[in-house]
Order: C-alpha cells, then structure tokens, then sequence
C-alpha cells in the first residue's frame, strides 16, 4: 500500500501480522536506498480486540554517505514528523482493521507521550477516537485512555 506526505512524497507501508502482533512499518524507497521512516504497533487481545502499543516516526534519519547524496538531490526529509504519515498510516489501520472484524481498538496516552506532543488527544479526537480517564489496567503513568470502534467510522 502507498500513502503520501503533505509535500506529495510516497512512502510504502507493508503489514506484519505474527500471531498475537500486527506491525505497520512505513518505508521511503528511494533509488534503491530504503529507509523504514516509522511504525505503528498493535497487539491482538482478542479476536476482536486491538490494543494500540506504539506510533513512531523516526525524528532524525541518519544515512549512509551515498544515501546522504540521493537525499540531498532529492529534498528528502531528515525528521518523518509532521509530515502527515502517522494520521495516513493511523487511516490505513483503521481500515484494516474493519476489513478483518475487528470491534475495538484502544491505547494509552501517557504524560511522557503528551510531553512529546501536546496536540496527541487532539489528533486522536480528529481521527474518531474517543478520549476517556484511564482504568486502572492501563499502563503505568497513563493520563487517558484512547478508543475507537472501527465498525462505526464512515458512518453517519
């Protein structure tokens, strides 16, 4: 599956499903260097329940010299954030999701996640989530608990 940066760049995600983990790992391919630029990771705690355990995207990308070349020539970004690709590859998931039954999908914002970026419950209200106080089997140091039911997006 390709999805796209705001500046129009493709990227590639490819899907990982070992048992009890479902891994979306997000990848620049660019003349022969690919480079993978973030991921999101899920765990299965039921058939039809997903737990949301990690959306990274890498903040500074080191290259090897030749890749540095291609880089240079080629306007490619050094930090894969705020570039769009974590709400493309959330909307990819969402939609996989739905497509293989699953009835709920929920995580755990944390105060270090919030410190990273303030604007993180936002961007899960944005994407459908609904936004509660944490139970007490979240993880440690959680300030909310995030949760979707995919079988209900795109509907009215």
């Amino acid at each position: 599956m390709t999805i796209y940066d705001k500046q129009g760049r493709d990227y590639q995600i490819e899907v990982n499903e070992q048992e009890s983990i479902l891994s979306l790992e997000v990848y620049r391919s660019l003349h022969g260097l690919r480079d993978m630029v973030g991921h999101i990771k899920c765990n299965f705690q039921s058939p039809n329940e997903m737990f949301l355990a990690d959306i990274h995207f890498e903040d500074n990308i080191v290259r090897t010299p030749l890749g540095r070349i291609y880089a240079f020539f080629h306007q490619e970004p050094k930090s894969y954030r705020k570039l769009g690709l974590g709400t493309a590859t959330l909307k990819f998931l969402i939609k996989y999701i739905k497509e293989k039954g699953i009835k709920k999908l929920h995580g755990s914002i944390t105060q270090r996640d919030l410190n990273a970026n303030p604007k993180l419950i936002k961007w899960y209200q944005d994407n459908g989530f609904t936004v509660e106080a944490p139970t007490a089997e979240e993880i440690d140091n959680s300030v909310a608990r995030i949760c979707l039911y995919p079988q209900n997006q795109g509907k009215s």
